[in-house]
Formats: structure tokens, C-alpha cells, sequence
């Protein structure tokens, strides 16, 4: 897959490639992605900005059995969304498209740690990781979780397909700010993908069966990899 790198990534030996991207003659041409939410007045008067919307935390379990945080995140950017194993409509389709984008993400940092250790120097780039939470975990136990990654052929702790209690997975839906059912306490289901920032802040969503939206996601990945890569300077 050597020659899908450029696709989603930025580090050792992307960044020129992708610098030239985004660049005409030297000079930059790009737009830092929006920020999703209310933006919430801070109670210090000493503060004068207002400080922009945050994931709350959440706290569930991976298919690993493993309990998942967004400590486990930290560092990393991260893709987001929202399935049940037992669906045979959306999810799997929205799931094959993640694991198209999963490989290249996984076959680019393996080959930018590689580089980075052949030069001698720190591996900086970004980490892109992907999280699946259910809507059903009455049906969805970690060991229907756990086939249901092999069946995508996912090992390794890149990719987290989590579980929780009913009410603990309604409010972490809203918590991404989806749709969601105040009177029975559930998700609507969904066939987007959020993308989230280091910084627990949500910057797009796309809808994973809509070319035209992968494609968009894939461009807007780079844009925030190359906004952290301008922060490294």
C-alpha cells in the first residue's frame, strides 16, 4: 500500500508531499477546520475568551475486555461512530469504509516510525485512531465485540469497539452531539463519523456512505494533521 500513503497522513517523510499539497509557489492556502459545539463563557474574569466545546469523558469497554477512556486517546487524533454487530444494513458498509481508511492510517504510521528510526530522529507524527461505540449493548457483549473485529480483521488497541450500560451510552451520544431520544434515553442510529482533535474537540462529521464525504474526510484529516504539524515548529 506504499502508494496510498499520501492519502491520510503527515510525518517523517509525508510532510513534504503533503506541504506541496496544500501550498501554490510557496505560499500556504489553508483554512483550520471548524470547531463543533457551543462555545461556554468561563467563570474566572480574569479569562475573556470563551473556551470551545469538549467531549465529556467517557468511560467503556473494548473487545478486548479493556476499559477505555479518552486517556487512552491522548495524543492522537481520532475517528468516532456509532454501530450494533446485529444490523445488516448501514453498519457494515459504514464499518468496511473505516477499515479501507483504518488500513492506510495503520500501513502509514508503521512506515513513518519506520523512517523515523532509520534517520535517528523522533517519530512526530500525529496518531489517528478509530472508535466504535454501540448502541445495543444489551446484545453487544465483549465477546460479540471481539468476533465482530475479527470479522474486520482488527488486532492491537488502533481500533476499539466499546460497550457500556444504556444510559452510560445515551450520554456519551450526546455527548458527540447526535441525535438523540430524551424519552426512551437512546441514539438515533447514525451513519456518520466524527472526527475529534487532540484536544477532545469534534471538527467534522461525514457521512460514511456518501463517496463524496469519505473523500472530504480524508482531506480534512490531513488539514488537521498539518495544523499540528505547524504547532510542532
Amino acid at each position: 500500500m506504499k502508494n496510498k500513503k499520501y492519502l491520510v497522513g503527515i510525518g517523517v517523510v509525508a510532510i513534504p508531499l503533503f506541504i506541496f499539497s496544500l501550498f501554490y509557489f510557496g505560499e500556504p492556502k489553508f483554512e483550520k477546520l471548524p470547531i463543533y459545539g457551543e462555545r461556554i463563557e468561563p467563570n474566572g474574569k480574569d479569562i475573556l475568551d470563551t473556551i470551545y466545546y469538549q467531549i465529556p469523558n467517557f468511560k467503556v469497554v473494548n473487545q478486548s475486555g479493556d476499559t477505555i477512556t479518552q486517556e487512552n486517546l491522548s495524543g492522537c487524533i481520532y475517528l468516532a461512530n456509532f454501530f450494533f454487530t446485529s444490523c445488516k444494513d448501514v453498519c457494515p458498509t459504514m464499518n468496511r469504509r473505516l477499515k479501507a481508511l483504518y488500513d492506510e492510517v495503520e500501513d502509514l504510521e508503521n512506515y513513518n516510525a519506520k523512517q523515523a528510526k532509520e534517520k535517528g530522529v523522533p517519530n512526530k507524527t500525529t496518531p489517528i485512531r478509530f472508535i466504535s461505540f454501540s448502541v445495543d449493548p444489551e446484545a453487544d457483549s465483549i465477546e460479540v465485540l471481539a468476533e465482530y473485529a475479527k470479522r474486520f480483521s482488527i488486532t492491537g488497541n488502533h481500533w476499539h469497539f466499546c460497550t457500556t450500560d444504556k444510559k452510560s451510552t445515551f450520554n456519551i451520544g450526546s455527548g458527540f452531539l447526535l441525535p438523540v431520544s430524551i424519552e426512551d434515553s437512546t441514539i438515533d442510529h447514525s451513519q456518520q463519523v466524527i472526527l475529534v482533535d487532540k484536544s477532545n474537540r469534534i471538527r467534522g462529521f461525514y457521512d460514511s456512505l456518501d463517496d463524496a464525504e469519505i473523500k472530504r474526510l480524508i482531506g480534512e484529516i490531513k488539514l488537521l494533521l498539518f495544523e499540528y504539524a505547524q504547532e510542532e515548529k
